[in-house]
């Protein structure tokens, strides 16, 4: 007889649905549960993963396969016992309390076999940082759904390089500064199960290598990665940016405020969701209706950026993923470019949109549409001291002089009148100046007596 907590049986299930790389198909693995030498293993293998979790255990030596169904029958909160017991083969039973009314499930036990026995673990264990967790969830989220002519659907772990790097061809992240004990680059599936709570709360994190796998343990739980040996990468390096010409530094409140208005900025509904990022001095978020042509931006008042200024178009939900990840210094080579958002040990690139989806600043008009007022009417009481009230207007006259274009045409005329007055002034200085050389010319004739009247 097999006895495990009603907790367990719940977070088995939920984590073994999270082994798998898309979403789940077919029907649900056997848990294959084995006590053996005052140690309880569960084991749960699926397409892309196989999950383990070992715990002590008081139960005597024994192997008994259970179908998924059996845990979701008898799963609960706390550690209050289920007793999964061998009803003579093929069946089973289980039997619980649930709010102290006894219960009990009958199954159709599943014969035990080699495929159902747990992984053999790494010979040597190495402490991971947490965020080895982390990198693992954020890189997976970001592969492709479905395998290529590059396994864009594996996440990379670059030993010797200490990163974790996950793509889809438009998108990439990698994840720096992870220590691990191992030199080669190896792919494995992106599976969401490291990002579960079962797990993140899990202290004690470690990795470990066996010949054909990758293992990642956290507490008593343990993931086993096969490596896919035949696979193929994409060389990253081309894409990084080495030396962005404009870079913005987007200030973490901005940043909080950015992500609150980012959906509600126009185009949210469109393909490609875009959003525009003009970097000019300082950081301006704008989206447009494609339908209504309305515009608008948020300006991002304590983010600078410096370099020449450009405009480029980026997936919302991109940019959205970038500041939520801490992401917030971004270089843009060109409109045409990939565009990358970092952190001290994160950086993701994505591919630019078409320039045509960049939104220009809208004019001040079109920014605050001024309504057509109503024209004011406002009965005035002429009081006329005894003479007769003036005349009404002549609705046949021409209307009065535009202020604003007579104090134009009063300004050019002044300009006009200036630039006259200065040709004279002008004309008067050279005459005088004409004067004088002709009285100096005069006085030397006169001093050697060439003047009019004179001769040697």
């Amino acid at each position: 007889m097999i006895v495990i907590p009603r907790g367990l049986a719940r977070s088995v299930r939920v984590l073994a649905r999270k082994c798998v790389s898309g979403r789940p198909r077919g029907p649900a693995p056997p848990v294959a549960f084995e006590s053996k030498a005052g140690t309880l293993t569960a084991c749960v293998r699926t397409t892309d993963a196989v999950l383990v979790h070992a715990a002590p255990t008081r139960c005597g030596d024994g192997v008994l396969v259970v179908p998924m169904a059996v845990l979701a029958a008898v799963e609960g909160a706390g550690d209050d016992p289920v007793e999964l017991a061998d009803a003579g083969a093929p069946r089973g039973e289980a039997r619980w309390a649930d709010r102290g009314v006894a219960r009990t499930h009958p199954f159709e036990a599943v014969p035990p076999g080699p495929p159902h026995r747990p992984p053999d673990q790494p010979a040597d264990w190495h402490p991971a940082p947490p965020v080895l967790l982390a990198a693992l969830d954020e890189c997976g989220r970001t592969t492709a759904r479905e395998p290529g002519r590059f396994a864009l659907h594996r996440v990379q772990v670059r030993g010797s390089a200490g990163q974790v790097v996950g793509t889809d061809g438009r998108t990439a992240l990698v994840w720096s500064g992870l220590a691990l004990p191992f030199s080669p680059d190896l792919l494995v599936a992106a599976v969401p199960v490291f990002g579960c709570r079962e797990l993140t709360r899990e202290p004690g994190v470690r990795v470990g290598r066996t010949p054909a796998e990758l293992v990642v343990a956290a507490g008593p739980w343990r993931v086993h990665l096969p490596v896919d040996a035949g696979g193929r990468f994409p060389d990253l390096a081309g894409v990084m940016p080495r030396a962005a010409g404009t870079v913005a530094g987007i200030d973490d409140r901005d940043a909080a405020e950015m992500l609150a208005a980012l959906p509600g900025l126009p185009g949210a509904d469109a393909e490609h969701h875009p959003v525009t990022l003009e970097l000019a001095g300082g950081v301006v978020v704008r989206g447009r209706d494609a339908a209504t042509g309305a515009v608008r931006e948020v300006r991002l008042e304590r983010s600078p950026a410096a370099g020449p200024p450009v405009r480029v178009a980026v997936n919302r939900r991109v940019l959205a993923r970038a500041l939520a990840l801490g992401c917030v210094t971004v270089r843009v080579a060109s409109a045409d470019r990939p565009v990358a958002f970092e952190s001290r040990n994160k950086t993701l690139v994505v591919a630019a949109l078409d320039p045509d989806l960049a939104v220009a600043p809208a004019t001040a008009a079109a920014d605050t549409p001024h309504p057509q007022l109503p024209a004011r009417r406002t009965a005035v009481r002429h009081d006329t001291n005894g003479h007769a009230p003036p005349d009404p207007p002549d609705p046949t006259a021409a209307d009065p002089p535009d202020l604003l274009t007579a104090a134009e045409e009063l300004r050019a005329a002044v300009a006009d009148t200036l630039t006259k007055a200065g040709r004279l002034v002008t004309a008067v200085k050279a005459g005088r100046r004409h004067q004088k050389v002709l009285s100096q010319v005069w006085s030397n004739l006169k001093a050697l007596n060439l003047g009019p009247g004179g001769g040697p």
